[in-house]
């Protein structure tokens, strides 16, 4: 009879240790889940948060401006913007780093940028704190063509805190950029493709993996598609 009694009790704390493991499990997967993953891939994204889409405009600004630079020859500048928008602001300094490529050492082909990047962002939803490197090819610098396009890659490093759950992150994330079109009037983009990937650690010591797909739109507007679901993210 013991024995009976003491394999059920040894029963029901096992089970009660399996559904409190799983009840933390669900509570950290719920922390990282393709919504708030979301909003990391989008504050990397924003102009207004330091993201690489206001790299993206840095360029175009040089390029304009610098277009009959001598071939051959490499640049640079660093840059620190301070960004304000109506849900967050971010401080982030950018150290730019550019070579106009030519044909023959005459015509203008493209634009080789290598970026890193260093600040913070807050708002509504999370803060960050990171640094970033990135490395593009900016085309189309004929004045025959409307647009440019760049392709690329853009990774950023840190530690980001999300508000509603007080849980922090170590991520990295990191895009490959295709074929991106930006209008020379404009600077907005106007279509292009990328691939996202993102790892890290929660505070908890539980890891997470993404792999998410983004289609530009145009109109300030990008799709992501991760784990089959879609969000319209703003840039």
């Amino acid at each position: 009879m013991k024995n009976q009694i003491f394999s059920l009790c040894a029963l029901a704390l096992a089970v009660f240790t399996l559904s409190s493991c799983g009840k933390d499990r669900e509570q950290i997967k719920a922390a990282i889940s393709e919504t708030q993953l979301s909003y990391m891939i989008e504050n990397a994204m924003q102009a207004g948060m330091g993201g690489f889409t206001g790299q993206l405009e840095m360029m175009v600004d040089i390029a304009q401006e610098t277009v009959s630079s001598q071939c051959g020859v490499t640049k640079d500048t660093t840059i620190v913007t301070q960004g304000e928008t109506a849900i967050g602001s971010s401080e982030y300094t950018t150290q730019y780093t550019w070579t106009l490529e030519c044909e023959n050492d005459v015509t203008p082909l493209n634009y080789d940028f290598i970026c890193h990047s260093q600040g913070t962002y807050n708002n509504n939803r999370m803060s960050s704190n990171d640094y970033g490197d990135a490395d593009w090819v900016l085309e189309g610098l004929s004045e025959n063509v409307n647009e440019f396009s760049t392709s690329g890659t853009f990774g950023r490093n840190g530690e980001q805190t999300f508000k509603a759950d007080g849980i922090v992150t170590e991520s990295n994330i990191d895009f490959v950029v295709t074929n991106l079109k930006i209008d020379k009037a404009s600077e907005e983009i106007t279509s292009g493709s990328a691939e996202v990937n993102v790892h890290g650690t929660t505070d908890t010591g539980e890891s997470f993996d993404f792999e998410g797909q983004i289609v530009f739109l145009g109109n300030g507007k990008a799709k992501l598609t991760v784990n089959g679901k879609s969000f319209v993210l703003g840039l």
